[in-house]
């Protein structure tokens, strides 16, 4: 299973988005597909929502994360289960906890299963909705702008 990205998500920040690669921009102005990628999911989990239809996930970015990533692999899968427990409306003291972690976590690279990696993606794809929506209603120019609206989607989203 790959971490994807929507075709559409793709175009929309294309002039934010390094165009050498993935695992590191030679443009200090550029993010790697993987920021914006990991922010879009970050509104997703903020906002508790996920995207039912990922028909539009067919740009697959890696199968692994870049190394800028590598050491955060296991704090990205926890948000992920704490995310879904919330979600589920599965208190974080249950027992119902396990089945969570059993169907999202493995021990591969990732430290994500397929069920782990599809539902992040679900929830990077629901974050592209919401940042695109607002605050970001035009394509973004430069990093600031983008960070910009990221925050605001931040505070937006962000269930108290």
């Amino acid at each position: 299973m790959h971490f994807t990205m929507s075709k559409s998500a793709q175009d929309f920040f294309s002039n934010i988005i390094a165009q050498e690669g993935f695992h590191g921009p030679k443009d200090k102005n550029k993010f790697l597909q993987f920021d914006v990628y990991y922010c879009c999911a970050l509104i997703g989990m903020a906002a508790v929502q996920l995207d039912s239809d990922t028909s539009d996930l067919k740009a697959q970015l890696v199968d692994k994360y870049p190394k800028a990533y590598s050491e955060c692999k296991a704090h990205i899968a926890g948000l992920l289960v704490a995310t879904e427990a919330k979600r589920l409306g599965i208190d974080l003291q249950s027992p119902k906890l396990e089945e969570v972690m059993l169907q999202y976590l493995s021990d591969d690279s990732t430290m994500l299963s397929e069920e782990g990696i599809k539902t992040l993606n679900a929830y990077s794809l629901k974050g592209y909705h919401l940042i695109h929506e607002f605050p970001l209603e035009e394509k973004p120019t430069t990093k600031e702008e983008f960070l910009e609206a990221f925050n605001m989607a931040m505070q937006m989203y962000s269930v108290k």
